[in-house]
């Protein structure tokens, strides 16, 4: 049985001894590949990996900033005193409210600095002293009074020579009261007012010389009642008020309006009010010098030159 075996086996080696290998090659004649009856498998490829460009690194150095306002300058006091204050409110440690303390104190010591050199610059000066205007002596300030009285009065005088006063109305009690204020502005100054009833009213009242409008309120733009007119003698007119207003304050506007049409000059106007030495100061400034090293745009000395007449 051995022997058998034996022979068996024998002739199985023989045959794949002499076996040829797919495509016609003897596997002895292969068998540089190893052992195995077999061809190892080729390991998948892997696809090449897309290199991503490095990333900039994120800088964590935060923008430069622009330089704000030197401390305690008041333009920093100015910027900052209220945060110090919310400060002290909302945590009043005495940290805190001492630092509020200390910038308001430094406030008002450079308030009291402009002061004191305001009136290093002002007295004397008769340009910018008002005392020049209006002064603070009592017999002085009642002699002006007077005179802006007397020229108020010759000024409404000549007003009420040369322009008439339209009066719009209704039958409403503020109509009525206004009606009597013209009516004491007629007896001082004779000015020819003509009065205008801008709605129907009942015919007792027309017969106390209030005429019927014909279309003058909406020509002349009145859109609410009473309203005063003043009227030139050629026909152009200024709306002096449209609510009702007292005797004082009918005269001012009368010589608002009598400027504003042209019948009094800006002198006499001037002359009803109690200051003096009026003038309107126009100057012509140069222009901002970007080269300038001052805080203000232009520098001091041409302010001051501009306003001095150049000197």
């Amino acid at each position: 049985m051995c022997r058998i075996l034996v022979g068996f086996i024998s002739l199985i080696l023989a045959g794949y001894a002499t076996a040829e290998a797919p495509g016609g090659d003897r596997w002895l004649d292969r068998k540089s590949e190893g052992w195995f009856w077999y061809k190892a498998e080729p390991e998948p490829v892997e696809p090449e990996e897309v290199k991503q460009p490095p990333k900039q690194p994120v800088s964590t150095t935060p923008p430069p900033q622009e330089a704000g306002p030197a401390p305690l300058s008041s333009a920093w006091i100015r910027e900052n005193i209220q945060v110090y204050l919310d400060a002290a409110l909302d945590n009043p440690t005495p940290e805190n409210v001492a630092a509020f303390l200390y910038i308001q104190r430094y406030a008002m010591d450079k308030s009291f600095a402009f002061m004191d050199a305001s009136q290093e610059v002002t007295l004397g000066n008769s340009a910018l002293d008002e005392i020049n205007r209006r002064p603070t002596a009592t017999f002085a300030n009642r002699k002006l009074d007077e005179t802006a009285t007397a020229n108020n009065k010759y000024i409404i005088d000549k007003i009420s020579s040369t322009a008439g006063i339209f009066f719009f109305m209704d039958g409403s009690e503020a109509s009525m009261a206004q009606a009597e204020v013209l009516d004491m502005l007629e007896r001082n100054y004779q000015f020819d007012t003509v009065k205008i009833a801008a709605v129907e009213l009942p015919p007792e009242q027309y017969e106390q010389g209030i005429r019927k409008d014909s279309g003058h309120a909406q020509q002349m733009g009145i859109t609410s009642l009473p309203a005063i007119v003043l009227l030139r003698s050629d026909g152009l007119f200024d709306i002096v008020s449209q609510a009702p207003v007292s005797y004082s304050d009918l005269q001012k506007r009368l010589l608002v309006g009598a400027k504003r049409l042209g019948i009094i000059s800006e002198t006499e106007f001037n002359s009803t009010r109690p200051i003096s030495n009026i003038t309107n100061t126009l100057v012509s400034l140069p222009e901002s010098q970007g080269t300038n090293n001052s805080s203000v745009p232009i520098p001091a000395d041409q302010i001051i030159k501009a306003f001095n007449g150049g000197k």
